[in-house]
C-alpha cells in the first residue's frame, strides 16, 4: 500500500494529502524526521549506512535513523516508529531543532531529535545495513567529506556539532 503524507505550506500547516510517488513527482513540501542516538557515556553519535536496497542513496551514511512523517502522524510519533523500525529502540526522545530544508526546488520541514543508546540496536525492517558509533571528530570528518553520506545528515550533524559544548560538558550529555 502506497504511504500517504501530509502536503504543508509554508509554515508547516497541514493543506492536503499525497502519496509519497506524487509528493516527490511534484515536488511538494512535506515533513520528515531524523534522530541522532548520542552514546550515554561519552561523546558519540550513531549512525547507519543505509541498505543497499534502498532505491535512493543505497549504500548512503545517514543520521541514526529518520524518515517521512504519515498523514496524521505527529512529528514525535514519526520520530518514534521510525527508530523502532529501523534500529529496534525504544527509547525517550527530545526534539531540540527543526528547521526547514530546501534541495532540489523541493521543501521539507525536519524536525531532529535525540536519544540516548549504548546497546540493544538491531535491525528490524531492513532499511539498514550497519551502523556504528563515531566520535564527534571522526563524525564531522565523514561528514564534510561528503562522500556517500545522505544530503540530510549534514544540517543535522552540522546542528549536533555546534552545539555539543552546551550539550556534553562535565562528562555527560545534558539533553
Amino acid at each position: 500500500m502506497p504511504e500517504v503524507l501530509d502536503i504543508v505550506d509554508a509554515h508547516d500547516a497541514v493543506i492536503g494529502q499525497a502519496e509519497m510517488g506524487e509528493i516527490y513527482r511534484r515536488k511538494l513540501p512535506h515533513r520528515v524526521v531524523h534522530v541522532l542516538v548520542l552514546h550515554p557515556e561519552y561523546p558519540a553519535v550513531y549512525l547507519q549506512r543505509r541498505a543497499e536496497t534502498k532505491s535512493y542513496l543505497p549504500g548512503y551514511w545517514c543520521t541514526s535513523a529518520g524518515g517521512h512523517v504519515r498523514s496524521g502522524e505527529s512529528y514525535p510519533a514519526a520520530a518514534a516508529r521510525e527508530l523502532r523500525e529501523e534500529l529496534g529502540l525504544a527509547v525517550p526522545l527530545s526534539a531540540p531543532y527543526a528547521f526547514p530544508y530546501l534541495a532540489d526546488d523541493h521543501l521539507r520541514f525536519i524536525q531532529l531529535f535525540v536519544a540516548y543508546a549504548g546497546t540493544g540496536f538491531y535491525f528490524v525492517d531492513g532499511e539498514v545495513a550497519h551502523g556504528e558509533f563515531f566520535g564527534l571528530e571522526s563524525a564531522r570528518t565523514l561528514v564534510e567529506g561528503g562522500r556517500l553520506v545522505h544530503p540530510q545528515l549534514q544540517p543535522c550533524f552540522s546542528w549536533l556539532y555546534a552545539n555539543q559544548s552546551r550539550l556534553f560538558t562535565a562528562g555527560k550529555w545534558l539533553y
